[in-house]
C-alpha cells in the first residue's frame, strides 16, 4: 500500500535514469537514506527544477511502499541550493567527500526503525547543512573542515573518539604527559598505558582489502619487548592533540575563521618524516569503525 510522506532532505547524489527521469539519493533527518525516482525530471520543462541537484535542500513528497526500496517522488520545493559549493573546485570536492561518506554510512529508509545511530540522524542532518554552509564561503582549509566533519559525524553515529582521558586508566591527559592515539580503540593513551606504537598507513596507501584492514594495516608491532600489553598507539605531539581536539569540539564556522597551521594539521606537508599526520589519523579511525573504503576514496591533495 502506497503512503504519501513528506520530509525535508538534502540531495547527496543525482543520476540519469533512462531518457527523461532521475534516480536521486536523499538524506532525510527522519527517514535516513532515501532513493527516489523523479519521473520526467530531465525534461526541458519539469516541475522539479533545481530541487534535485546535488547538495540542494528541498521539501519533498514521495510515495512510500513497504516492499520497495526505490520510491516515487511526486513534488519538491527548494529550500536552499548552496550555489557557492560549485564555484571553487576545492569547495565542491570537500562537499562531495562529505556526501560520499554519508552515502556509505547512512541506513536506507527501511532500516531506520531502530538503533542508536538512527536516533542521531537529525543532529547529523543539521551538521551536514552547517558544514555545507561553511564550505559555501570558505576559500581554503578544506581538509581541516572535512576532517572536522568526519570526527563529529562519527560521534553522532556512536564512535566519538576520547581525547581528554586515557582509554585505559581514565585519568585526564595533562599538558606535560606524552600521549598516543589508538585508532582501533578510539582514543588517546597516556605514556604509562601506551608502551608501544604502530605505523598507520597514509590515506589511499596500503588499504585495498576491506575485510582485513583492521588486522593487517593496524596490527600492533611491539617495539619495547614482550612486556608491552596495553594496546597499540600512534605517538602524538601536544600540538597534534590540540588540533584533533579543536576539530572535534569547535564549530565548523570557528574552524574556518582560524584554520589550523599546516604543520599541525599535516606533518608530512611540513617535511617531518616518520610521524603520522592528523588527517590520516582521522581517516584511519573513521575507516576502522564506519567505512572500510574511506582511506581509498579520500585524497587530501585534491583539496
Amino acid at each position: 500500500m502506497n503512503r504519501i510522506r513528506r520530509t525535508e532532505a538534502v540531495c547527496l547524489r543525482s543520476a540519469r535514469h533512462r531518457e527523461t527521469s532521475k534516480l536521486v539519493t536523499l538524506f532525510s533527518p527522519d527517514a535516513g537514506k532515501l532513493v527516489v525516482l523523479a519521473k520526467g525530471a530531465r525534461r526541458p520543462r519539469n516541475k522539479f527544477g533545481a530541487t534535485l541537484e546535488q547538495f540542494a535542500v528541498s521539501k519533498v513528497i514521495y510515495y512510500w511502499h513497504q516492499e520497495r526500496t526505490v520510491y516515487i517522488i511526486s513534488d519538491a520545493e527548494l529550500v536552499h541550493a548552496f550555489p557557492g559549493l560549485t564555484l571553487i573546485p576545492g569547495r565542491f570536492l570537500a562537499a562531495a567527500q562529505i556526501a560520499e561518506f554519508l552515502l556509505r554510512t547512512l541506513r536506507s529508509h527501511d532500516q531506520t526503525s531502530s538503533g542508536t545511530a538512527v536516533q542521531h540522524y537529525p543532529q547529523l542532518y543539521r551538521l551536514t547543512l552547517a558544514y555545507f554552509d561553511v564550505l559555501e564561503t570558505a576559500t581554503g582549509g578544506f581538509p581541516a573542515l572535512v576532517g572536522s566533519f568526519l570526527l563529529k559525524a562519527a560521534s553522532f553515529l556512536g564512535f566519538r573518539p576520547e581525547l581528554r582521558r586515557c582509554l585505559r586508566c581514565r585519568k585526564p591527559i595533562s599538558d606535560a604527559d606524552a600521549v598516543a592515539f589508538d585508532p582501533e580503540r578510539g582514543g588517546v593513551l597516556c605514556s604509562k598505558c601506551a608502551p608501544y606504537t604502530v605505523a598507520v598507513p597514509r590515506a589511499g596507501e596500503g588499504v585495498r582489502r576491506t575485510g582485513q584492514m583492521a588486522s593487517d594495516a593496524l596490527r600492533p608491532r611491539n617495539r619495547w619487548g614482550p612486556t608491552a600489553q596495553y594496546g597499540s598507539g600512534v605517538k602524538l605531539t601536544r600540538t597534534q592533540l590540540a588540533t584533533l581536539s579543536r576539530l572535534l569540539y569547535s564549530p565548523g564556522a570557528e574552524i574556518a575563521k582560524a584554520l589550523p597551521d599546516e604543520e599541525r594539521l599535516d606533518r608530512r606537508a611540513a617535511g617531518s618524516a616518520g610521524e603520522t599526520d592528523c588527517l590520516t589519523l582521522i581517516l584511519t579511525f573513521v575507516s576502522l569503525h564506519l567505512d572500510p573504503l574511506l582511506l581509498n576514496s579520500f585524497n587530501w591533495k585534491s583539496l
